[in-house]
């Protein structure tokens, strides 16, 4: 009997956790069951995971989380059986539903880089993620331009006198909260969201507690304020129009609005219109054919790792109810939540949450979260998965 390869496109959270679980969990499971035999092969961008959790307080000020923290070798840490399990460092240039076959370009092979090749799969996991639109934050590459992105942007907030950042997310917030708790009024700070409120899309009572605590900093919180222009001047500042007709001249902008999927693999009839890998309800991409599964944010955005730890569950479920033809588990579909969960620090002594429907008070989401951003997790995401 053959063995089944699977592969999974990509090494972030939903990789790592696809690798893991597969191997230690569902594999056996499904081989006791079918007597199949089975190899699993990661392919990732970069050699390195990640920890993109950490990222706005590392840029802000290195000397609480140093950049090298967030990055961890893979392939030395992750630990799997190697009868079972491969990494390739490379580009994951296309893949195709007919011949059920990914291309891609290897990186750092020796002898072999920037070789152009392809894997068969018989099951696939796509799990590209999606990149931030500063890619001091979270990019598409290698970690040594996730270090280099970083330093660039600490060096140019350093120098920076006004800043301004555009979003309402967890990932503005954070910045500037840390922002505001490493140069307090000594930079002019600002945070424009084009929401009422910030975290108007997640539980706009804890954008009002976020607000309240950035401006106790002196940073100020422009709501409904869509920045719609950012064009760089002669004199190296850049200026920013936002909200209604109003414009400022800034030393340093930073645009922390959402993400973008890193699809440019994914045929384009597998995508949704806002270019995200569609699925059904049971995490499969079934325009692609059987056995293909995505998760993480490629699926839908940035997903917070508590929404991957509960819905991997149901994706590696419904592989091995697939695989196995019915003689393992069941089918089971993706219900979301309807509370999200979330924790966002604001600077070094406060954070805002939410958990199960309830407003986390300040102190648990700073102890969940903000006192370290849990950067003593990027090693063990590794070893042990999410």
């Amino acid at each position: 009997m053959a063995t089944h390869e699977i592969v999974v496109l990509g090494g972030a959270y939903g990789g790592l956790a696809a690798a893991h679980d597969l191997v230690k969990k569902y594999i056996p499971l499904v081989k006791k069951a079918t007597g199949k035999s089975f190899h699993l092969t990661m392919i990732s961008m970069s050699s390195h995971f990640h920890f993109a959790v950490a990222a706005p307080r590392a840029v802000v000020d290195p000397s609480l989380i140093p950049f090298a923290s967030l990055e961890v070798p893979i392939k030395e840490k992750i630990g799997l059986p190697q009868d079972l399990f491969t990494f390739v460092h490379a580009e994951v240039t296309s893949f195709d539903t007919a011949s059920r076959t990914v291309h891609y370009t290897l990186l750092d092979d020796q002898y072999n880089k920037g070789a152009e090749t392809s894997i068969h799969y018989d099951s696939l996991f796509v799990t590209l993620g999606a990149r931030t639109r500063h890619p001091a934050f979270k990019l598409r590459g290698s970690h040594l331009q996730a270090l280099s992105e970083m330093e660039n942007l600490n060096k140019q907030i350093q120098a920076a006198n006004s800043i301004v950042i555009a979003g309402g997310g967890p990932v503005a917030i954070e910045t500037a909260g840390e922002l505001g708790s490493k140069y307090g009024s000594s930079k002019s700070l600002t945070i424009l969201t084009n929401g009422p409120s910030l975290l108007n899309n997640v539980n706009p009572d804890i954008g009002t507690n976020a607000k309240f605590y950035l401006e106790k900093m002196g940073i100020h919180v422009g709501v409904n304020s869509k920045v719609t222009s950012a064009t760089k001047l002669e004199s190296g500042q850049t200026r920013i129009e936002f909200g209604q007709g109003q414009s400022v001249d800034v030393d340093l902008y930073i645009d922390a609005t959402g993400v973008i999927p890193n699809n440019e693999p994914i045929p384009t009839d597998l995508l949704t219109e806002r270019g995200f890998l569609e699925v059904d309800a049971y995490q499969r991409a079934t325009k692609a054919g059987p056995l293909v599964y995505g998760l993480g944010d490629i699926v839908g955005g940035w997903i917070q790792i508590a929404e991957i730890m509960f819905i991997k569950g149901v994706v590696f479920g419904n592989w091995a109810y697939e695989v196995s033809e019915g003689k393992v588990g069941k089918e089971t579909a993706w219900v979301t939540p309807k509370n999200n969960m979330m924790v966002v620090p604001i600077g070094t002594k406060k954070a805002v949450g939410t958990a199960f429907g309830w407003r986390l008070p300040s102190w648990v989401g700073w102890f969940l979260k903000g006192r370290d951003y849990m950067v003593g997790k990027a090693v063990g995401s590794v070893i042990n998965g999410v």
